[in-house]
C-alpha cells in the first residue's frame, strides 16, 4: 500500500510537469474561420490567377469584335491585320450557335500580337448575332496572343457574359483546360474555374 501512494504521488507530480505553470482548464478560444476555399494563395495559385485574367483579355478583345460588327454574316474572310500579318475567319452555323474558325499570320494591330488557329463557339446572341452570353474558345495548334500561348486543343470556356448598360463586358466565368505557357511558365489546368469582373 505504501509503495501504491509513493507511485500515485510521483503521477500526480508528473501530470503537473506536462500541464505547465499557470495551467488549470482554459476555456478554448474560436477563432473566425474563412469561407471559401482558402485565406491566402500559393504563388502558384496567384500566378494561376494572373493567368486567368491574361486569359479574359482574350475572350475580352474576341466578343468587342463580335459586338463592334454590323451583323453576322456567313461567309469566309481575309484581311491584313492593322500593323502586319494577315488573319483569315469564316463564320457559320445559325443565329442559335455560330462559330467562327480564325487563322491568325503574325497578325498585329496597336495592341495585341496574335499567331495560329482557333475554333470559337458563342451562343445567346441578339438578333443581329452580337452580345453573346456564352462563349467557348479552342486552340486548333498553338496560339499566341500577346504573352500567352494556348497549346493545341486547350480550351477558354466562359459563361454568364454579363454586359453593363454601356455594352461593355461586366463580368463572366472563365473555365481553362488544357496547356497554357504565360511568361515562360507552363500551366496544364483542368477546369480552372475563376469570376471574371472587368
Amino acid at each position: 500500500m505504501k509503495n501504491f501512494k509513493i507511485l500515485f504521488i510521483k503521477i500526480s507530480f508528473l501530470g503537473l510537469a506536462f500541464q505547465g505553470c499557470g495551467g488549470g482548464a482554459k476555456t478554448k478560444k474560436n477563432y473566425p474561420t474563412a469561407i471559401g476555399s482558402a485565406v491566402s494563395l500559393t504563388a502558384q495559385e496567384e500566378r494561376a490567377n494572373n493567368l486567368g485574367l491574361e486569359v479574359s483579355k482574350i475572350i475580352e478583345t474576341r466578343i468587342n469584335t463580335i459586338n463592334q460588327q454590323e451583323a453576322t454574316s456567313f461567309s469566309k474572310t481575309t484581311r491584313y491585320c492593322d500593323v502586319s500579318g494577315l488573319q483569315e475567319k469564316e463564320l457559320f452555323g445559325t443565329m442559335d450557335k455560330i462559330t467562327q474558325t480564325s487563322n491568325y499570320q503574325s497578325c498585329e494591330n496597336d495592341t495585341n500580337v496574335q499567331h495560329g488557329d482557333t475554333v470559337m463557339t458563342y451562343k445567346h446572341t441578339d438578333e443581329d448575332g452580337k452580345f453573346p452570353d456564352t462563349l467557348e474558345l479552342q486552340a486548333k495548334n498553338d496560339y499566341q496572343f500577346n504573352n500567352i500561348t494556348l497549346k493545341e486543343g486547350a480550351t477558354i470556356e466562359c459563361q454568364n457574359i454579363i454586359y453593363a448598360e454601356n455594352n461593355q463586358i461586366k463580368s463572366m466565368i472563365l473555365i481553362i483546360n488544357g496547356t497554357v505557357e504565360y511568361d515562360s511558365k507552363t500551366y496544364t489546368l483542368e477546369n480552372h474555374t475563376e469570376i471574371i469582373n472587368f
